[in-house]
């Protein structure tokens, strides 16, 4: 009797023994989870936040030989290797309207890809000549300047004559593609009634509207599409173009420098003042 009676407390010191060890144990592991869940790593103060890089595309086409398509193809290639850009060129237009518009079906393509945050688009006789600039700065400093950034879809630049579509930046939203509708409903309303404006013009009258002109944001000429001296078509600020700027545009050479190729002879004289970096970091 009284060994059965000593075994009970004795089974009982060894179950709680054993029951203490196992808590003992998993605590560690539990109270571990319990900090890991309940209060989550944040970001150590003084460190400044990741700023997400914005996907750009640079845009163009040529659609038939020019003395200067090498020039023109490797400037840009060249900038969107730099800053890691993408660079699309076309080299036909099927558009059923002025060749000019084909700049619209390519913006609508782009865009419903969703691949790009912004699309800049520049005109082919265009010369990036300072490849160090970052397109993306200009769009951040325009967004900054605007009173609705988040309203903004087009960053426009004007010349002497008003709106120049030689180079601007368009996001590369869906809600994008309702604006480039109604330049075609406009477009094509005119051609009904026996005009064919051109679509510069198309987005002049598409402006006029306040609902449009909220969506655009204007920024001086010189910082999206300098003028040469040669072609003395300013905006307001009468900035010709200057060493060290971004882009410049030989627009309308034509018609301003004399020669059976003005546009050639404009881009071989300005292609030793292109600040090209150095090749060697990005190819």
């Amino acid at each position: 009797m009284i060994a059965r009676s000593c075994r009970s407390p004795l089974l009982l010191f060894v179950f709680l023994c054993a029951f203490l060890y196992w808590h003992f144990n998993k605590a560690p592991e539990s109270l571990e989870h319990n900090i890991s869940t309940t209060h989550p790593q944040v970001q150590p103060s003084g460190t400044e936040p990741v700023h997400k890089k914005p996907r750009i595309a640079i845009v163009t086409f040529i659609t038939d030989p020019k003395s200067y398509l090498h020039l023109s193809l490797k400037n840009k290639d060249h900038y969107a290797r730099r800053h890691g850009y993408d660079f699309i060129v076309d080299y036909e237009s099927h558009t059923e309207k002025g060749t000019c518009y084909w700049k619209f079906n390519m913006m609508e393509r782009l865009i419903k890809q969703g691949k790009w945050d912004w699309i800049w688009w520049v005109d082919f006789d265009t010369l990036i000549t300072n490849t160090e600039i970052k397109v993306a700065d200009v769009i951040e400093e325009a967004m900054a300047n605007a009173t609705n950034p988040d309203a903004i879809d087009w960053i426009i630049t004007h010349d002497c004559n008003g709106l120049n579509m030689g180079s601007f930046v368009l996001r590369g939203h869906e809600r994008s593609l309702s604006f480039i509708d109604e330049l075609w409903e406009y477009s094509t309303h005119k051609k009904e009634d026996g005009h064919d404006p051109s679509e510069q013009d198309a987005m002049v009258e598409l402006l006029k509207q306040e609902k449009a002109a909220a969506r655009t944001h204007r920024v001086p000429q010189w910082k999206l599409n300098s003028f040469p001296q040669e072609i003395a078509c300013f905006d307001e600020s009468r900035q010709v173009w200057e060493p060290g700027q971004l882009i410049l545009h030989f627009a309308g050479a034509w018609a301003h420098v004399q020669g059976e190729d003005p546009t050639g002879q404009l881009m071989q004289k300005y292609e030793d003042d292109i600040m090209w970096g150095d090749w060697k970091q990005f190819y």
